[in-house]
């Protein structure tokens, strides 16, 4: 039986999903990519999943694209264009996904991996990791969208800098700089990933769901004023949904709101 790159470990409203090649510093290949894929579908499919935390098995949360096993590639138009067709997908799909993603970097990310954490919501970063995009030391460009996701994030100066440099950034920088949400000693990065976990799956699946929409929304809709349109359809359309209640009604009783994926 072919053992599975990434799986999905589910253990109540946290759920982990864990990239499964430590003896190649979890280095993404096609069978990889599937992977992840299934595992985010069944987080959407499963309503009792409130939180996903993305981890790397291992000393690495990954090394990037197996570019060992994706070398016929490079001089096959069609293969490399279907290949990079599949990352688009399987980070669209885990940035789309309704339910938050925190990726929990421990040794390198970098590359494809480093993409992969772009695609999450949040990030917590160890303090030692080695964590940057690096395709131009290898004389590759990104393929899983970090001339695109980052410098939406910490703006063009500082993207291009580390995408034409191909260097590490410094974990403090990254944080300065919006590009993670906390810096960690490396044995505390699950810790504090799944206590932040904990906190997001007590809050309003539906509420979360439409603000990620908003920010995503929002970013690429271009000016404020569009984003400001975008916000109130997505306001006028949350209203209608069941948590509203719940959270007013637990407000006036002064009690605590339990929501549930509806």
């Amino acid at each position: 039986m072919t053992r599975s790159h990434a799986y999905l470990d589910s253990d109540g409203p946290v759920a982990q999903l864990v990239l499964n090649r430590p003896d190649k510093l979890n280095a993404i290949d096609t069978q990889m990519l599937h992977d992840i894929e299934a595992s985010v579908a069944q987080v959407e499919e499963d309503r009792t999943i409130r939180c996903l935390v993305v981890r790397g098995a291992g000393r690495a949360f990954s090394a990037g694209a197996d570019l060992v096993a994706g070398r016929a590639r490079v001089s096959d138009p069609e293969e490399l264009s279907a290949h990079a067709d599949l990352w688009r997908r399987v980070l669209d799909r885990l940035a789309d996904c309704p339910v938050p993603s925190i990726a929990a970097v421990r040794g390198a990310a970098v590359a494809g991996g480093f993409e992969l954490t772009l695609a999450c919501d949040l990030v917590v970063l160890a303090d030692d990791a080695h964590y940057g995009d690096g395709h131009s030391v290898w004389g590759l460009m990104p393929s899983g969208g970090a001339s695109q996701r980052l410098p939406r994030m910490v703006g063009a100066r500082l993207a291009a800098w580390m995408l034409f440099s191909g260097e590490p950034v410094d974990p403090e920088l990254a944080r300065a700089s919006g590009l993670v949400n906390a810096v960690v000693p490396a044995d505390q990065v699950l810790s504090t990933s799944l206590d932040m976990a904990r906190t997001l799956a007590e809050r309003s699946p539906a509420s979360i769901a439409a603000m990620k929409r908003a920010i995503k929304g929002g970013l690429d809709a271009g000016p404020l004023a569009a984003g400001l349109d975008l916000e109130k359809a997505l306001l006028t359309a949350h209203m209608d949904r069941p948590d509203v209640r719940i959270g007013i009604d637990a407000f006036i009783e002064r009690t605590k709101p339990v929501f549930s994926r509806e």
